[in-house]
């Protein structure tokens, strides 16, 4: 089964949005887009554009000494320090440059760093990175793991957001779910699409989709 992709630009931006019209699940809600993030997470050229526009907008005060990347954001993640440190972003760590990691998820979806990673946690200003926040469930957990290994959290990056802040901190997104005037994201049991009898398209994920035959 392949879904029709549309491409669109937001106002200020020339990243192109690719999304898809339907019906998806994800693990935490049902969706009515699915928004690909494939390029602007893996291809350098728009990895480093998106990289810029967040680091423009995320204009702080806030002192940065790691980068957390979540949903495969490493790419982006790197491009992103390299904006920042030319923005002038203030760190605190002994190097003076930011580090830029991932968390491990266990089958318990429990976020964890091993030893040789979690210095770069510990007693660290940490910006969070997503490809997107929709339930800010993620984000969450990766707030609650940073706190756990003695990390500070300091903010939240995002490709594509539907919170306009998420763990009390505001997101600072390249494309924002408004630009989508129906968009929907809820629990699966609240579905109108499931309500009305209608299928699922796909399974979503940071992975990507999985459509159904």
């Amino acid at each position: 089964m392949v879904i029709p992709t549309i491409h669109i630009r937001s106002e200020y931006s020339e990243i192109p949005l690719r999304i898809a019209k339907g019906h998806f699940a994800t693990s935490h809600s049902h969706i009515n887009y699915f928004v690909d993030m494939t390029f602007t997470k893996h291809r350098l050229a728009e990895a480093r554009q998106a990289a810029r526009e967040l680091a423009v907008k995320f204009r702080s005060s806030e002192i940065v000494d790691t980068i957390l990347c979540l949903d495969g954001t490493e790419v982006l993640g790197a491009c992103l320090a390299e904006e920042l440190v030319e923005e002038g972003i203030k760190t605190e760590n002994e190097h003076n440059t930011l580090y830029v990691v991932t968390p491990e998820t266990t089958p318990g979806n429990l976020q964890i760093f091993r030893e040789n990673i979690a210095h770069l946690i510990r007693n660290r200003r940490i910006l969070i990175l997503a490809a997107s926040v929709t339930t800010g469930n993620a984000v969450q957990e990766a707030i609650q793991a940073l706190r756990y290994y003695g990390g500070v959290p300091v903010g939240v990056c995002s490709i594509f957001s539907c919170l306009d802040d998420c763990g009390g901190f505001p997101v600072t997104t390249i494309f924002h779910a408004k630009l989508l005037e129906d968009y929907r994201s809820v629990p699966a049991g609240q579905c109108p699409l499931c309500k009305a009898g209608v299928k699922l398209d796909a399974l979503v994920n940071s992975y990507g989709i999985s459509s159904f035959m």
